[in-house]
Formats: C-alpha cells, sequence, structure tokens
C-alpha cells in the first residue's frame, strides 16, 4: 500500500495534465482534423512514455526496497551472532563495524580508531610487531594465512577472553585489498572448562578435593613419601540419621560445616578431601604423630563447641604416620581406617547417648518439647512402670526412658507452623502432623534402637484399634507405648493447652476412667488410678 500510494503521488500532476489537454483537444472545434490527430499521437506516445517510466520506478523502488531489507536482515543477523566483525584498510583504522558486539567487547568508539590501540593498548611491543603483519597481509601477492598465523589468536580485555580470527579480501575487481576481524567472546567457554576442571578434582558440595584428586596425587607427585607425612580418615556420626529424618538437605548442611571445621582444624598446610558419602580424609605433610594428635584434638574440641542444628558435628577419627619414606600410602591408608573403624565401634554407644542428647537439647530450643512436661513424665511413668512390675535398670524400663525423652521427636521434622496450630489444624495440616510418628521411628531406627522406634510409632495406637499409624489393638501394641500414652495424656490434661483450660486431678481421672477399653488399656487405667487418686 505504501509503495502504491507514493507511485500515484509521483505522478498525479503528469496524469492530471494529459486528462485535461485531451479535454481540451476534443472540445476545440477550430482545429483541423489533421492537426487534432497529430496532437492525439504526440498525448497517446506522452501515455505510454509515462507508463514506461512508472513500470522503471516500481522495478528499482522494489529492488531498493529488497535491498533496505537485505541489509536490516543482515545487520539484525550479525547483531545477534554473538561476534564483532570490523574491516581495515592500509590506513589500519576501522572502516566500519558491523556488529553491535563489537562495541560490547571493546568497550569504546570504534569507527577510525587504529585497530592496534583498539586490541592491544597496553603492550607497545605486539601493538607494533601486529600492525606490522598487518600491513603485510593487506598485500595481495602474500600468504595472508601464514601471516595471519603470526598475529595474536586472543586478547583479554574488561574480564573478557576474545578470540580474533583475520580475513583478507578484496570487495570488487581493482579496489584495494582490505582485512576482516572477527571478535569472538570466549569468556563463557573458558569459564565453563575451568568449572570442568576444578570440579574434577574438588567435591562440588564442600569445595574440598575429592578422591579422584588425592589418588592422582599419590600416584603422580608424593612417590616416595616425603616424611613425615601423617593422614587423618574421619567418618561423621549421625550423617545417616540427619537424612532420613530431616531430609538431604540438612544432611548436606552438616557435611559442608564439617568440611568448613577440618579446613580450621588442620590448618592451610593440609590437603583435605571428601573421600565418600560421610568420611574425609586429610594428608599432613611434614607432620609427626605428636603434631597430627594435636590437631587432632582440636578437632575434637571444635566438634564439641558446635551448636545441635539439629545435631552436634561429630566425628569417628583414625591416624597414620610415616615415620621414614620405606612405608607406602597403601599401608598408611589401611592404618587410618582400621584405626577409624574401631573407634566408632567403641564409641557407639556413647556417641548414640551424645546424639539423643543433642536431640533433646534442639528439641528444647525449637519449642518442639517442654522439658518439664518431660519431667513429669519422667517422675510418674517410672513410678507407674514398677507398679505394673517392671524393675529398674531393666531392659524395659531404659526403653520407657527413652520414650519418654523422644517420643514427640518426629515433631522437629514438622513445619512449626503446623504443630503450633494445635485444634485449630486442616485436614491437610493435620494428615502432616500424623506423620511425625513415622518420622520418629525413622529417627531411633537410625540410632540402632528397633524398640523404641516400633514404641515411638504405636504411641497414637488406641487400645480398641481406631488410631494410627496402622490400628494396632490391644497387645498388638507394645506395652511402654500404652503406659507413656496414658501418663502423656494425664498430664496435658491437668496442665493445660493453648486451646483448652487445665482439668482439675479429678476431672482428668473422670476423663481417663471414661476412655477405659477404648484409647486407653484398661489394666493401666486401673493401676494408674488407683496410685495418683491416693498420691498428693
Amino acid at each position: 500500500m505504501g509503495t502504491r500510494r507514493r507511485e500515484l503521488e509521483m505522478f498525479a500532476e503528469e496524469r492530471q495534465l494529459i486528462g485535461a489537454v485531451r479535454q481540451e483537444l476534443e472540445a476545440d472545434d477550430q482545429m483541423g482534423d489533421a492537426r487534432k490527430a497529430t496532437y492525439a499521437a504526440l498525448l497517446s506516445r506522452y501515455e505510454k512514455f509515462l507508463l514506461e517510466t512508472n513500470k522503471i520506478w516500481n522495478i528499482s523502488d522494489s529492488q531498493s526496497l529488497a535491498l533496505m531489507r537485505m541489509e536490516t536482515e543482515l545487520k539484525s543477523m550479525l547483531d545477534n551472532a554473538s561476534q564483532g566483525f570490523l574491516t581495515i584498510d592500509r590506513s589500519l583504522k576501522v572502516q566500519k563495524q558491523s556488529s553491535a558486539e563489537c562495541k560490547r567487547i571493546l568497550g569504546r568508539k570504534i569507527s577510525g580508531q587504529k585497530i592496534g590501540e583498539l586490541l592491544w593498548p597496553d603492550d607497545p611491543v605486539q601493538r607494533m610487531d601486529a600492525e606490522n603483519v598487518l600491513t603485510l597481509m593487506l598485500d595481495e601477492t602474500a600468504d595472508a594465512d601464514a601471516l595471519a598465523a603470526r598475529l595474536p589468536g586472543t586478547f583479554e580485555k574488561n574480564g573478557l577472553l576474545v578470540r580474533i580470527e583475520y580475513k583478507r579480501f578484496v570487495r570488487r575487481s581493482g579496489d584495494d585489498a582490505r582485512i576482516m576481524i572477527i571478535l569472538t567472546d570466549m569468556t563463557e567457554q573458558r569459564q565453563s572448562r575451568e568449572r570442568l576442571e576444578y570440579y574434577s578434582t574438588h567435591d562440588m558440595l564442600t569445595g574440598l578435593y575429592n578422591r579422584n584428586f588425592i589418588e592422582r596425587l599419590v600416584k603422580d607427585r608424593l612417590q616416595p613419601i616425603d616424611a613425615p607425612l601423617s593422614l587423618v580418615m574421619t567418618d561423621m556420626n549421625g550423617l545417616k540419621l540427619v537424612n532420613d529424618v530431616f531430609g538431604h538437605f540438612r544432611g548436606d548442611e552438616l557435611l559442608i560445616r564439617s568440611a568448613a571445621l577440618l579446613r580450621e582444624a588442620f590448618g592451610n598446610g593440609a590437603v583435605c578431601a571428601r573421600w565418600g558419602g560421610d568420611e574425609f580424609l586429610v594428608l599432613l605433610p611434614g607432620t609427626d604423630a605428636k603434631s597430627c594428635a594435636e590437631k587432632v584434638r582440636a578437632l575434637g574440641a571444635a566438634c564439641d563447641a558446635t551448636e545441635p542444628d539439629p545435631i552436634k558435628i561429630s566425628m569417628a577419627v583414625g591416624t597414620a604416620t610415616a615415620a621414614t619414606a620405606a612405608q607406602d600410602y597403601e599401608q598408611l591408608f589401611r592404618q587410618a581406617e582400621k584405626e577409624m573403624y574401631k573407634k566408632k565401634l567403641v564409641e557407639s554407644r556413647s556417641v548414640r547417648r551424645k546424639l539423643i542428647e543433642d536431640i533433646s537439647e534442639t528439641m528444647y530450643s525449637q519449642g518442639v518439647e517442654d522439658p518439664a512436661h518431660i519431667g513429669r513424665l519422667t517422675t510418674m511413668a517410672v513410678e507407674l512402670a514398677e507398679r505394673l512390675g517392671v524393675a529398674r535398670n531393666s531392659a524395659q524400663m531404659n526403653l520407657l526412658l527413652l520414650l519418654i525423652k523422644l517420643h514427640d521427636v518426629g515433631k522437629m521434622a514438622i513445619p512449626h507452623e503446623v504443630f503450633q496450630h494445635d485444634k485449630n489444624m486442616t485436614p491437610q495440616q493435620w494428615e502432616i502432623m500424623r506423620t511425625h510418628s513415622e518420622i520418629g521411628y525413622r529417627l531411633a531406627f537410625s540410632l540402632g534402637e528397633p524398640a523404641l522406634a516400633e514404641a515411638i510409632l504405636s504411641m497414637h495406637e488406641r487400645w480398641d484399634g481406631k488410631g494410627y499409624p496402622y490400628g494396632l489393638q490391644q497387645e498388638q501394641i507394645p506395652e511402654m507405648s500404652r503406659l507413656l500414652a496414658l501418663v502423656d495424656a494425664y498430664d496435658v490434661m491437668t496442665h493445660g493447652h493453648s486451646y483448652r483450660r487445665p482439668l482439675t486431678k479429678d476431672e482428668a481421672i473422670s476423663e481417663i476412667i471414661d476412655k477405659s477399653g477404648t484409647q486407653f488399656d484398661p489394666l493401666v487405667v486401673e493401676v494408674f488410678v488407683s496410685w495418683i487418686d491416693k498420691s498428693e
């Protein structure tokens, strides 16, 4: 439509003139027929001439528009090619930039600038050598490819690594030669290569060296051993527990914190690596057995000083020291690994006890459990257990004490806003809340306490089989779960909750009696009521 409008505007005056002359010619009665015929022939020839001119104009205009479109498309393609294109002549000045990438890479005005000052502004020697070679390359008789190979292939500017290519060309026969310079930003490729090289020798999560690096180091650089050299192997305690209960994200956080402790305890001279899933290895060049032991003690103190989040960092540690070059690495690895596993076995009981303490402390700090509530449960539950025939210091009593501490441990993995809703939980929140028994089961199982795991899992089962998660009934429910469920309910009734007032002792007893045989074990209710009714 635009072309047609321009065409009509351009030839409007001529068309009007032809129309006016034709009308005048037809209206003139004084002019002879012969003269009219001559003028009519002239008008016809003029019309034909106008028609041919119009055709020529249309062709020229279409070609011009096509060329403009081609130029626009070419510029768009070059601007999005992630490459810069420059041309220089014998003046070695930039004649034309054909891509927006040139300005991004060079960060300054480009046209009319000398190429050497653009690419090598800080190196006058390289600039002079490059300009001499470019001058030779502009001679059409010279070997352009051979000369281009002598020119710099890259330059760095504004933090970018840029590759340079050189192409000699002649636009038309008889014209002077020119050189096209192609600039390609290689920064991202270099960064990708550096990342690949880094992760081939480093652990992606902790940033420590990885096993591949240590094995290459031992094989290629440290043979024979430059004694003294100490080797430390560590195995984290409780990582599986954290992964199983709180998720691998929290487990990863524990690994990252542990890696930072290793760096701090062993110093800059140490080679720290993540050896496996929860194992680390440290090489200490120039470190004898005594100095190694001091560093291991510093590591232990640093672990003890960590906050339980959700548990304190704890490691089983094995060491080995090569006093002479006669020892080999395989022997050192075996010795340190053997000592590490021995300590892990010997310390397993104390480690489990410490994990339980850490978890209890975290429950209190997070508001998941109230230490006063635990204290009252312990007093009442132990007394009730003894009245039911459970001996002090027996396995059953020890199980009960653990259950008192950890029966609600699964709530640590429940979003805080869910278990604080209490009675006003939505059905969706209630479903989330019910999973805490299964989470607690996994935690206890990870601690190596299967009986405790079963007792935690059964805390919300009912005597009549209408509880959760499995609908167990009567003696299918572990005895300590039946006992603690009653004591826990009584303490909550008599000390109130956010959604109800505390009941009196008599009111609470009445409610428990009312639920005997449905929610609670009748025998446990009978013994409990008989005792609690007479107590202060």
